[in-house]
């Protein structure tokens, strides 16, 4: 396996899509000081890297995207000094959301196309298959339908909700609503962003609306069964985990925090603070799936920066862990 030290392809020092969120930083509403000793690093990337999702494997592995170099990266936490290339996306130029499939399978967005990656057996680099190509704005958060037939996405700019058939490559929009709408608030068109299915509901994130949502969903055809609901306002998300009994710990994207959203709404900062380099550009949330580590959560950030530098003079992405109390 390759890792950073030993990668001979140089990363390119560009942030994609998200690089627009550091001429607004003086415009964003600023939460209250949330420290915790809880938190600490696990890796950071090298400068330039935008950290932009995570997935835990089964085995306890952590695999996060590279937006910056359109990369899958994974992380044994039993030797956390060190980061493996797992594969590369020839011919895009990021990647985006993942989810799991079934076991150790992923379905993983780059570029507006979705591929799948299987990681349950693999010798050096694991070949992505492509499944479909969308005509989208811009696709981002992704999660598993249909027992992994199918994923629901969201495309960010078009603000609306796809779903996409793994096996056919057909896909249709499935949702639009007010609650997932595009606005430039945050500099660039941005909406409905991360995206998560948990029992039969559909949670999601606006982040320039500051609002997380769900709505209650068929589990096949990914359609509506209810209304659209604003679970909490003035909470940014980027992605996010949903923990115990359907509480939300979302990833503050340039709020630099991560915020818990209790199912009626109630909501406190947990980590970080608009002050604070620790959880800069945090990106998305996931808990651990071993013994150890299940009150862990997982949390990647886009690098930390005050200034549009082109990716040349940030610190890289990395990736924290919280522990938490349920």
């Amino acid at each position: 396996m390759t890792t950073w030290a030993q990668c001979s392809q140089e990363c390119i020092p560009y942030i994609h899509n998200y690089a627009p969120y550091y001429y607004y930083f003086t415009f964003i509403y600023t939460p209250c000081l949330a420290y915790s000793r809880n938190l600490h690093e696990i890796y950071r990337f090298p400068n330039g890297a935008w950290i932009e999702n995570i997935a835990v494997r089964p085995n306890g592995i952590l695999l996060v995207a590279d937006l910056s170099t359109a990369e899958l990266w994974e992380i044994d936490l039993s030797t956390p000094s060190s980061a493996h290339l797992i594969h590369h996306f020839n011919g895009v130029e990021d990647a985006d959301g993942i989810t799991e499939l079934s076991p150790d399978i992923y379905a993983v967005i780059a570029s507006n196309s979705v591929y799948t990656i299987d990681l349950r057996s693999y010798e050096n680099t694991p070949k992505s298959v492509l499944i479909a190509k969308l005509p989208a704005g811009y696709l981002n958060g992704i999660a598993a339908l249909d027992e992994g037939k199918a994923v629901a996405i969201a495309d960010s700019q078009l603000g609306l909700i796809w779903r996409l058939n793994i096996r056919t490559g057909e896909y249709s929009m499935i949702h639009q609503d007010e609650t997932m709408a595009a606005n430039r608030d945050m500099g660039l068109l941005l909406g409905v962003n991360g995206l998560k299915i948990v029992d039969d509901y559909l949670y999601y994130t606006n982040s320039p609306k500051r609002i997380f949502c769900r709505v209650r969903i068929d589990m096949h055809t990914g359609r509506a069964l209810g209304p659209y609901e604003i679970i909490s306002h003035d909470t940014r998300g980027d992605d996010f985990a949903i923990g115990p009994h359907g509480v939300g710990y979302l990833a503050g994207l340039v709020d630099n925090v991560v915020t818990r959203v209790f199912p009626n709404g109630s909501h406190g900062v947990i980590a970080g603070s608009k002050g604070s380099r620790d959880l800069m550009t945090a990106s998305s949330a996931a808990f651990g799936r071993t013994q150890k580590d299940r009150n862990a959560l997982y949390i990647t950030t886009g690098g930390d920066t005050n200034l549009p530098v082109n990716g040349t003079s940030t610190r890289g992405g990395k990736v924290m862990a919280l522990s938490v109390e349920f």
